[in-house]
């Protein structure tokens, strides 16, 4: 499916987030527009490196929320900024719920959307199969739940002003600098763990074509807006095929040394089965202990997402990516091989 290209002024953006991974690569995507947008971007300290078609604004949520922010004028409201850190179920609620409410009540009067920056999380814990929006909201965790409840947030008060709100769930976020997922699936191989890898699937997006999402929909808002047809749904972010875990293997890890203990064809022999390991965790108190029962639930579980209703807003060009060729194109950008 393609879509007509979309008419029309650009839209006035308000963006939160705006130096972190996300926000960033949205404004990666801007800056190679030939007329960027307008942006007014909420940061905690001014940057450095400042772009021409954005206005800094100084402030925190919830805490310092700068009078005038979001702007008179501001089109589509873009929320990425969330804690995402603290295992304080008070602290993700004051910032990512409350925060989220007072950033939605200071919105004037001409916002037409929000997208939020949210994760599939929502959907809770356990094996997905292209699950789609529908899917109950079920999550097992205090940022999950807090994810929600932001999502809540953003969705009332856009019913409330007739207007659009895209609630954006991604699973996995990559990049040639990423630092969580690609990493943690290097650390995972070199576990002695018994997992699935050829039926383990995950669903995938490149941060920089997130950027190019968050910029199609932003236009949809405005689309929509135009044509009196305002939504507010989630959305999966993602390619439209996963990434087979067997296959994250392969493209991250070098081949196993000759003398290895190898299971043929299958890689270095696993005596520890996932699942016990995963319910072993999950009992046992303190910190560490939940986070590593979160993070075997991430991995070595299908996390796979329908991403049609995605489809029928922007089309398919980007979510028919190969997510191997966009895993394997990063190895391009390994220091050894810049040198060599």
């Amino acid at each position: 499916m393609t879509r007509a290209p979309l008419t029309g002024r650009p839209p006035r953006i308000a963006l939160t987030g705006a130096t972190g991974y996300v926000g960033a690569a949205f404004l990666r995507h801007l800056s190679q527009m030939v007329s960027p947008w307008p942006v007014t971007a909420l940061v905690r300290q001014l940057p450095s490196r400042r772009l021409p078609f954005v206005t800094y604004l100084p402030g925190e949520i919830p805490g310092r929320l700068p009078v005038g922010f979001p702007p008179s004028g501001t089109d589509v409201l873009i929320h990425l900024a969330h804690e995402n850190r603290s295992r304080d179920q008070n602290v993700l609620h004051a910032v990512n719920v409350a925060g989220t409410r007072a950033l939605l009540d200071a919105a004037p009067d001409s916002l037409k959307g929000v997208l939020l920056g949210s994760s599939m999380s929502v959907y809770g814990a356990g094996v997905q199969i292209r699950v789609a929006e529908t899917a109950p909201a079920r999550p097992s965790t205090a940022l999950g739940r807090a994810r929600l409840g932001a999502e809540r947030e953003v969705a009332e008060s856009m019913r409330r002003r007739g207007a659009t709100a895209y609630l954006l769930r991604p699973r996995f976020i990559t990049g040639r600098d990423d630092t969580s997922f690609l990493p943690g699936i290097g650390r995972l191989r070199r576990l002695p763990l018994r997992v699935p890898a050829d039926r383990t699937r995950f669903s995938v997006i490149d941060v920089d074509d997130y950027g190019s999402v968050i910029a199609q929909l932003a236009r949809r808002v405005l689309e929509r807006a135009a044509r009196g047809t305002p939504v507010r749904t989630g959305v999966n972010v993602a390619y439209r095929s996963p990434i087979a875990l067997r296959d994250l293997f392969d493209l991250l890890t070098a081949p196993p040394a000759p003398d290895r203990d190898l299971d043929p064809g299958r890689g270095p022999v696993r005596w520890l089965p996932a699942a016990p390991v995963r319910a072993l965790t999950s009992v046992f108190p303190g910190q560490k202990a939940s986070r590593l029962a979160e993070r075997l639930d991430l991995v070595t579980r299908s996390h796979w997402a329908d991403v049609g209703l995605l489809e029928s807003e922007i089309g398919t060009a980007l979510t028919a990516k190969s997510p191997e060729t966009v895993v394997r194109s990063y190895r391009a950008y390994e220091p050894e091989q810049e040198h060599s």
